[in-house]
């Protein structure tokens, strides 16, 4: 039984529809540029048009796996920005007695991201210099 050859173009031409398929993904940060040449995989030199064929097709999938991954991590990113904004919120709104009941919540916010990340929860940008603004006169160091 003869193996059939390799025909790369047909593979190129899923994996571009792919990649326009997926949302969101022409917003991940640019990744740089290479010099459009089909590099040899590591232990897989390039000696037949066949092995090049394989080489783009290696290409074209790692490619669309780099650009999942930034967009991904980008995405990650953003949530975690959300998070920490609802966290500064309900903190802020725990100080009230009004709101004692989020007192709870937000220790378990703070345990959660301790678990996740091994360090507390950092300030909010700016909330140093809020408060010295905000702080009554006499408060203030001199």
């Amino acid at each position: 039984m003869a193996t059939k050859k390799l025909n790369a173009e047909p593979i190129l031409r899923r994996l571009a529809e792919m990649r326009k398929s997926i949302p969101y993904l022409d917003e991940a940060p640019p990744r740089p540029a290479d010099d459009g040449r089909t590099k040899a995989l590591d232990g897989f030199p390039l000696e037949t048009a066949e092995d090049f064929e394989y080489a783009a097709v290696a290409a074209g999938l790692q490619s669309l796996a780099d650009d999942l991954s930034a967009l991904i991590e980008q995405k990650r990113a953003w949530l975690e920005e959300q998070a920490l904004e609802i966290y500064y919120k309900a903190e802020e709104l725990a100080r009230d007695p009004e709101h004692a009941d989020l007192i709870p919540v937000v220790e378990r916010m703070r345990e959660a991201y301790q678990h996740d990340h091994g360090r507390a929860i950092p300030p909010r940008a700016g909330d140093a210099a809020r408060r010295s603004a905000t702080s009554h006169p006499s408060r203030r160091s001199r």
